[in-house]
């Protein structure tokens, strides 16, 4: 179905541009906190990073929810410090 650009907007409204782009800004945000993290730690849930790495880039906002609730430690215990 073709689409006129008056009836597009009629089918989307202009608040959804914004939420989607401030979702956007939210998922980007999060995803580089999260691939900073994943980088400076020194073990991971699995033992391995690329895969993490792919699915917090990749999977929108839920990669990185996963990667928070398997890593919930992430903010107050970090583990790349030195060990006694």
């Amino acid at each position: 179905m073709v689409y006129l650009k008056s009836e597009v907007s009629k089918v989307v409204a202009p608040e959804w541009y914004l939420a989607l782009v401030l979702f956007g800004i939210l998922h980007w945000v999060l995803a580089v906190m999260l691939l900073h993290d994943l980088a400076t730690r020194k073990r991971v849930l699995g033992g391995r990073k690329a895969p993490w790495a792919i699915v917090i880039a990749l999977v929108t906002f839920l990669g990185s929810l996963v990667y928070l609730l398997c890593h919930p430690k992430i903010f107050y215990d970090r583990d790349y410090k030195e060990e006694p």
